[in-house]
């Protein structure tokens, strides 16, 4: 069965021709010049690397006739975000030698570097390797980094979570040796054995990206209702433990193309530990025969499940998997925790979730600052590393005993408390937009101190310190930083101006709705002005910003 009909599109073509995502990329990085050719861009997302350009100085290089000025950013694939701190010393290392200086922690768990330059996409490739890290993966059309709540690694009640997004790094990973040999080892080696491609990835491996999260049962931190396809752990009457399986999730849109859409993953089925990976296979299977591989802005699993219809989607998944699925059991969620501040672990260990914003680990100065904080933090303690989908950091596995002494070495790099933060800023996401991006329509992570700021002041002003506000900023519409859930959120529209979308939530099971277009950044705090007010007024005690505005303003 397909669904879409038509010319493919060149991405298929490269992909095909590729011999399992070689291409020329070894004689294209190869080269003394800072780009790379067209097929090669495309392939090299494959690899967790992106062209990219400094936009800042583009148009002054053109009118001086200069080449752009290339660089590349390199995404390295965390499954759950769980790093050593020797995993972690490696990065900062990478940061200084190869990169830009900082590290950014992504909404997926990930890490990304920017600002890399062609020669230095090997050494990295090198070093991750050393230390069991991989940018393979990271990007392009396959199964991306599997995001996983904190929490189930820090107080897993079921020790089989433990290595739960580890196991399903694995097993989704492409095992083609294309990265092994063209950045690691540096040509084809009979060091490793030839491996053929999975099944369910094939020549052409997936139409777009796929993305997994494993959530808590009781908040929704990862967003899982936004993936295309969430594990939430469930126990069965009869079953036992296990997992709901949701599906066909996803925040991207285009615009001026209305087909194309925000749409919250559906409850699919109850599954045990045993039968995850056949159903992610069927899944994926799925995906990769009827996705649209004609149209890349339409070729996400959720168009699928939107076109056929839910029932007649499920029905393909059981036609792969061999048999019925069960129903999901019932789900429900209770705010996202954001994981900041000093917990107490089960094990009597202890963890502190540090506010990273933006997601960008660097220095103030040389020496002083985050990045060199949590340098000197893995330098001296055995502790645990754990990136979150909020773009933070929580160190975990502490020795109540060096508690003080963390808190003492933070202090004095300038890092301040999860209780010194203002309620906006403790929760604003953004992407990383200009300069780098080549999506970005306008500003984001550069911008997002400012909105903050406006916005707080906004809620200082209304008497609503205290109360919390979900922020979240994007330079497009592709939702990198999930706005579309968010109680606010800000999306680039041209380069001075942002669509407004309101009234999603903290639990992540309601989209927001586009509520003004076009609206410049220092204008924003005024739209909302009257809407705080009537929260303050009307809202019910304890009410959400996102609950209030589906509740009164838009019902």
């Amino acid at each position: 069965m397909a669904l879409i009909e038509g010319s493919h599109t060149a991405e298929e073509d490269i992909k095909r021709s590729s011999d399992f995502l070689r291409g020329d990329l070894s004689s294209d990085i190869a080269r003394s010049d800072a780009s790379v050719s067209g097929g090669s861009e495309h392939l090299l997302k494959f690899h967790g690397i992106y062209a990219q350009d400094n936009r800042d100085v583009r148009r002054e290089r053109s009118l001086a006739g200069e080449s752009l000025e290339y660089i590349f950013m390199v995404r390295v694939a965390i499954p759950g975000g769980k790093l050593s701190t020797e995993q972690w010393l490696a990065l900062d290392a990478v940061a200084s030698d190869i990169a830009d200086g900082t590290i950014r922690l992504t909404t997926r768990q990930a890490v990304q570097f920017h600002g890399v330059l062609k020669q230095g996409l090997r050494p990295m490739a090198h070093e991750l390797d050393a230390r069991l890290m991989t940018s393979f993966g990271a990007c392009g059309d396959v199964v991306r980094n599997t995001v996983m709540c904190p929490d189930l690694l820090s107080n897993a009640t079921d020790r089989r979570l433990l290595d739960m997004a580890d196991r399903i790094a694995a097993t989704f990973k492409p095992t083609t040796n294309a990265h092994w040999e063209i950045f690691v080892n540096g040509d084809k080696s009979a060091s490793r054995e030839p491996a053929s491609e999975h099944s369910f990835y094939g020549a052409t491996y997936l139409p777009r990206k796929f993305k997994i999260a494993i959530a808590n049962p009781h908040e929704n931190c990862v967003d899982v209702l936004a993936q295309d396809l969430g594990l939430i752990p469930a126990t069965h009457d009869s079953l036992g433990e296990g997992f709901n399986v949701v599906v066909a999730g996803g925040l991207g849109r285009s615009y001026a193309q209305p087909d194309t859409f925000a749409r919250l993953a559906d409850p699919l089925t109850f599954v045990t530990h045993e039968e995850v990976n056949d159903v992610i296979r069927a899944v994926l299977a799925t995906y990769r025969d009827l996705g649209d591989r004609t149209n890349r802005r339409r070729a996400r699993m959720k168009y699928v499940a939107a076109d056929l219809g839910l029932a007649p989607f499920r029905a393909q998944i059981e036609q792969r998997y061999g048999r019925a699925l069960r129903p999901a059991l019932p789900l429900a969620f209770e705010d996202a925790d954001d994981h900041l501040g000093w917990r107490t672990n089960a094990d009597g260990s202890c963890q502190l979730g540090v506010r990273v914003g933006a997601g960008r680990v660097g220095d103030v100065t040389e020496g002083h600052g985050l990045r060199s904080a949590l340098r000197e933090i893995a330098e001296s303690f055995d502790v645990t590393f754990l990136i979150t989908a909020q773009q933070d950091i929580v160190i975990s596995k502490v020795a109540p005993s060096d508690r003080e002494t963390i808190d003492a070495l933070l202090a004095t790099h300038g890092v301040r408390r999860a209780d010194e933060l203002g309620t906006v800023e403790r929760s604003a996401l953004a992407c990383p937009a200009l300069p780098t991006c080549g999506q970005a329509l306008a500003e984001a992570e550069r911008k997002l101190p400012d909105l903050v700021s406006l916005v707080q002041g906004e809620l200082d002003a209304n008497g609503l310190t205290k109360r919390r506000l979900q922020l979240r900023m994007t330079g497009c519409p592709n939702g990198c930083a999930r706005p579309a859930v968010a109680e606010v959120g800000v999306v680039g529209r041209t380069k001075n101006s942002y669509d407004l979308y309101l009234g999603g939530g903290p639990r992540g099971d309601r989209l927001a709705s586009l509520y003004q277009e076009k609206v410049k950044l220092d204008d924003i705090p005024g739209v909302l002005r009257p809407l705080l007010e009537r929260w303050k007024l009307e809202g019910l005690a304890d009410e959400s910003f996102g609950d209030f505005f589906g509740r009164v303003v838009e019902p």
